[in-house]
């Protein structure tokens, strides 16, 4: 990995989920506002194509915590930092392993992973919210969220191809490249 082009990398994508990514979503009456994962769209792709486990997490874990950041709990609610971080790297990491499994330019494989990514992260991050909540959560409630997060998982997986194919094209600057199979010396 190349952190600092990552770093920047990271900051524009908040950026952008915070200033317009307001766009990008919609409010459904039941549900609550519903939108792309951007941040989630960056750790999909770089668990598909980073070099290593620890680079994948790593790059997670700096996403995650960015979302925790930009998060806030509303006026003098408190902000708890760490558990879409965890879920993040959690999820990066099984994503990693098991992408060999997978045909990673395949526009379907890439929507796939990234509901599934999304839904796994989320989810975590959806219980752990509910389970150290300081007031009672209602089962009802607990099911909306979770509702919630598998259709942000899905408007996620939706711009996934499109999110793929931006970051291929700039994948160089901030992901070094993986080691190709060994060449034969011609004698």
């Amino acid at each position: 990995m190349r952190w600092i082009p990552f770093l920047i990398l990271t900051y524009a994508v908040v950026l952008v989920e915070t200033s317009v990514g307001w766009v990008l979503f919609i409010d459904i009456s039941s549900l609550g506002a519903v939108g792309p994962d951007l941040a989630a769209m960056v750790a999909v792709f770089v668990a598909l194509h980073a070099r290593g486990a620890a680079d994948a997490m790593l790059a997670a874990w700096t996403l995650g915590l960015a979302a925790d950041l930009t998060c806030g709990g509303g006026v003098g609610a408190v902000t708890v930092l760490g558990p879409m971080s965890i879920a993040y790297c959690l999820a990066a990491g099984l994503l990693w392993r098991a992408r060999e499994a997978f045909f990673r330019e395949r526009a379907l494989t890439q929507a796939m992973l990234a509901f599934a990514f999304v839904a796994l992260a989320h989810g975590m991050w959806a219980t752990a919210q509910a389970v150290l909540a300081p007031g009672h959560v209602t089962l009802g409630d607990y099911g909306r969220t979770l509702l919630q997060v598998l259709a942000v998982a899905c408007c996620t997986a939706v711009l996934m191809p499109l999110a793929h194919y931006v970051l291929r094209k700039c994948q160089r600057v901030f992901l070094v490249a993986a080691a190709g199979p060994a060449r034969r010396m011609r004698r």
